[in-house]
């Protein structure tokens, strides 16, 4: 029954770990080290006598080598005062030391993405100093004796990690060890500690990911025929009666540009300023001409709803910069495409407004 129930919490908690992410990041996820601590209650289960939660407090260190595999070294303290029905009074302080190997399941499952919530399981070897004060009768207690000694098992839990930034992170930490000792009169006695706490951990050793510089594509130059040479004029001929003249309609004018962003950016590098000087000068050399900015973001990073966001904040960024520029935003069209549309067969180029003017 009781693997039954973890094994409901932790696809519960995986739910929760995939329905929660943030992936648009400037680090790697690992290797990285980390610290933190502790505070909660711990019990135990197969002593009846002092049967009762009593508070826990725990430091760790630890390091994870691969965004799944980690190890951590964990201490615990842990004081101990209870009145027993025969009128004793079990005294005691239970000092932990827990060598363990993490696995966080979430990035197991999601690789290479920045999870706002991450499920981790523990399993270890706990080493244990328990240092009694009350010499006891009892058989099923703490140490049975007024001596202190190392006891050791195995442990297994897990962790349910909410990180707030890539550095800080709010853990909920919950599980059991099992300890194997023997008494003063080398009586074998197993006990379970469950135990559960929450704390806070501080993360450091990342390593930055250099942002891509954008490649700017070259715009197709209109090339000049040379003038033609002059003919020799013909003999005059009689004029001609003149005939009406129909006016072709002109094309409209055009104008087209890439405006492109840093990864997870919507500031107007400098530079691509020239090209928003470029664009409003021709707009204000045709009067009669409209622009439509369209946002554009990369499929590799990011999720749909972030990348719609991203595009429509880079849209507005080029609309507000014509509009610095003298540009009436009554003649400014924004649209918003996200990740949903790649234009440019680079991935990195898709971080763009695409701007084109057309006249009337």
């Amino acid at each position: 029954m009781k693997h039954r129930v973890i094994i409901s919490l932790l696809a519960l908690l995986m739910t929760v770990a995939a329905s929660a992410q943030d992936n648009e990041r400037d680090y790697e996820l690992a290797p990285y080290g980390f610290v933190g601590i502790q505070g909660g209650l711990n019990n135990t289960w197969s002593n009846p006598g002092v049967r009762d939660w009593k508070p826990i407090f725990g430091a760790q260190v630890g390091y994870f080598f691969t965004e799944v595999f980690g190890t951590r070294l964990q201490g615990t303290f842990s004081p101990w005062k209870v009145d027993l029905a025969d009128g004793t009074q079990y005294d005691a302080k239970r000092m932990g030391i827990d060598m363990d190997v993490l696995f966080n399941f979430s990035n197991l499952v999601f690789p290479g993405r920045s999870n706002l919530v991450n499920v981790i399981g523990v399993a270890g070897v706990p080493f244990e100093l328990a240092v009694p004060h009350t010499k006891l009768d009892i058989p099923a207690t703490a140490d049975n004796g007024s001596h202190a000694s190392w006891k050791t098992g195995w442990r297994g839990g897990g962790i349910l990690q909410f990180n707030i930034n890539k550095n800080f992170a709010i853990d909920l930490e919950g599980g059991t060890s099992y300890i194997m000792k023997r008494s003063t009169d080398q009586v074998l006695y197993n006990r379970w500690w469950p135990y559960a706490m929450a704390g806070i951990t501080y993360k450091f050793g990342h390593k930055k990911v250099a942002a891509p510089v954008p490649v700017i594509i070259p715009q197709p130059v209109a090339e000049e025929k040379p003038a033609p040479r002059p003919e020799p004029k013909p003999e005059p001929k009689p004029e001609p009666k003149p005939q009406p003249v129909v006016e072709q309609p002109k094309a409209p004018a055009t104008l087209t540009q890439n405006v492109f962003f840093n990864l997870n950016d919507a500031a107007i590098l400098d530079s691509e300023t020239s090209k928003l000087d470029e664009v409003a000068n021709w707009l204000k050399s045709n009067n009669d001409a409209a622009v439509q900015l369209t946002g554009y973001a990369d499929v590799q990073t990011g999720n749909t709803q972030l990348n719609q966001k991203l595009s429509e904040r880079r849209a507005a960024a080029v609309k507000a910069a014509l509009v610095k520029r003298g540009i009436s935003a009554d003649r400014i069209a924004t649209d918003a495409k996200g990740d949903t549309v790649q234009p440019f067969s680079v991935n990195e180029q898709n971080r763009a407004v695409i701007v084109v003017c057309k006249g009337k």
